[in-house]
């Protein structure tokens, strides 16, 4: 009984192992099984209620919720407008739900400018500016120079761990221009000032003994002096110095309105230039020996308007250097967020 009991065990362990292999291999030839559920036709779902991505000109863009900036700040892409006849900035402004300035700001448009059938306008999802990573500036830098939160500019632009890269453009939601425009910087050499007849001996302003010019730097302002730096911005110093070896000229960081121009002690600042770039921009430069410019002239980017000194306030065997202040709306920005390239 016992070798006709192990002949049957073997047989039906045979025969199993063979069916199995014979499932195994249909199931090859066979689509796998899916629910009548899953493969019903889609339902007509209103797009206009549904927050679906769709493809236009290229772009991803919600087809629903557009009108609202805020549903908006997920998405970073732009969009490429092409004006049509008889459109206009205004209602290009409207149709997108933007204002006039942000499509100006983006396409470098000035306020008289206007748009021609044909041309092409890119429209950001949200209003603010677009801000090209420079070289050294993370994301809080560019938070600060444009005084809108790290997170919401993190959100806009999908950035993951802070990282960003060299000429990356970003949106800065609720942003605006740091100044009216930025031109490209060019080497100026300046000659002489329209102003020659000062008003009283005190105030008296300089003819440069030369033609100045500065190599161009590309930060947001240019560095107002061929110099190296011996103090930075602090809780007790809101500027930083600059020096050069026996004093140079010092250079208009950006174009802009001559708004002080004084001689004097001047609260330790010395012989003192301001000069008023717009948007609420400001730029101070204290310690002068002599002052190119008066109060109303208007200066280019790059051009000289002081020679560096030690008036006012100087410590320091020499005490000769440049002391640099940004004010932005009044208050007493660092600097290097705006002069590094």
């Amino acid at each position: 009984m016992r070798p006709l009991t192990l002949s049957v065990h073997s047989w039906l362990s045979i025969r199993i192992r063979m069916l199995c292999v014979v499932i195994f291999a249909i199931s090859l030839f066979l689509p796998p099984y899916v629910p009548e559920s899953a493969s019903a036709p889609p339902l007509d779902i209103d797009a206009a209620t549904q927050g679906y991505l769709l493809a236009e000109e290229g772009f991803l863009m919600k087809t629903s919720s557009l009108t609202e900036q805020g549903t908006r700040s997920a998405f970073s892409q732009g969009i490429i407008h092409t004006v049509e006849s008889g459109e206009s900035i205004t209602s290009i402004s409207k149709t997108a739900y933007l204002k006039p300035e942000t499509i100006r700001w983006a396409n470098k448009l000035s306020d008289s400018a206007s748009v021609k059938p044909g041309q092409k306008l890119l429209l950001l999802p949200v209003d603010g500016v677009l801000h090209t990573v420079k070289r050294g500036q993370n994301l809080q830098l560019i938070a600060d120079l444009y005084n809108v939160p790290a997170p919401i500019i993190a959100s806009q632009n999908d950035i993951k761990g802070g990282y960003l890269l060299s000429g990356q453009d970003l949106i800065v939601p609720g942003g605006k221009p740091i100044v009216e425009a930025i031109p490209k910087p060019v080497k100026i050499a300046i000659g002489k000032p329209s102003f020659t007849l000062p008003t009283t001996p005190n105030t008296v302003t300089k003819t440069p003994d030369k033609n100045f010019a500065i190599e161009p730097t590309y930060g947001i302002l240019q560095t107002p002096c061929d110099c190296f730096y011996t103090q930075y911005f602090g809780s007790s110093h809101f500027g930083i110095d600059l020096q050069h070896r026996g004093g140079s000229p010092n250079f208009a960081a950006e174009a802009g309105t001559v708004i002080r121009a004084d001689y004097g002690w001047n609260g330790g600042y010395g012989n003192v230039i301001e000069i008023d770039h717009g948007n609420g921009l400001v730029t101070l430069y204290a310690h002068n020996k002599e002052l190119y410019v008066k109060k109303g002239d208007t200066v280019t980017r790059g051009q000289a308007i002081a020679f560096m000194g030690n008036t006012g306030r100087v410590h320091g065997p020499t005490g000769i250097h440049l002391h640099f202040e940004v004010h932005v709306n009044g208050v007493k920005k660092n600097p290097l967020v705006y002069v590094q390239q």
